[in-house]
């Protein structure tokens, strides 16, 4: 079974990267953000991957996967994904196009909305997913909200990492953005007014 890679980033296409690690490519499926993140990163550079192992049916048998993430936290959410019917890995993966804690929220608050923006979700698997998966993942919205807490330094900067990343800008960006504004406009106080700061940072 394998659990994590660590390695050089040899190539990033499309909901997939490359490791190398010692000379073998490991081909790894991730989410379309965290492919962003690391293309961002450049290829060469040290990429230390959570995985998940599982393999996909097929009409010429079973092929190995390797399905990856930032931390044990993303995957474990992604194995509480696969609880629901029909999903899949793959359909998983796809479907992490918003920030862990958006959707754990989502779940939470049983809001199927949020749920149907994400890629291969409509009407009937947001409601399965809520079905499935209300109550039971609350604790992921604290963990990354806690950690974007530590990144930027207060609440209200927190807060404003949150709604960016609502608003689709990836949770690294998204936390560098606001470092430079309280660095730049300190006396800036309420969300809102920092979210737009931060927009005008592109």
């Amino acid at each position: 079974m394998i659990r994590h890679l660590k390695g050089e980033l040899a190539a990033v296409e499309d909901g997939a990267v490359v490791v190398d690690v010692n000379g073998v490519g490991y081909e790894v499926l991730v989410s379309e953000p965290l492919a962003e993140r690391l293309r961002d990163h450049g290829l060469g550079s040290h990429v230390e991957l959570a995985t998940y192992y599982c393999e996909r049916g097929g009409p010429g048998g079973a092929t190995p996967m390797l399905v990856g993430f930032e931390s044990e936290a993303g995957r474990e959410f992604f194995e509480r994904l696969l609880s629901v019917p029909q999903l899949g890995p793959v359909g998983a993966i796809k479907a992490l196009v918003l920030p862990v804690s958006t959707i754990a929220r989502a779940l939470e608050l049983g809001d199927t909305k949020t749920l149907e923006t994400l890629p291969g979700v409509g009407k009937q698997r947001a409601r399965d997913m809520v079905s499935k998966l209300q109550g039971k993942v609350g604790r992921f919205v604290g963990e990354e909200l806690e950690a974007a807490g530590e990144a930027v330094g207060d609440e209200v900067a927190m807060q404003a990492v949150e709604v960016l990343a609502q608003l689709g800008v990836t949770r690294d960006q998204a936390i560098k953005r606001i470092r430079e504004v309280r660095e730049a406009e300190p006396e800036i106080e309420s969300v809102d007014d920092i979210v737009r700061a931060a927009f005008r940072r592109k």
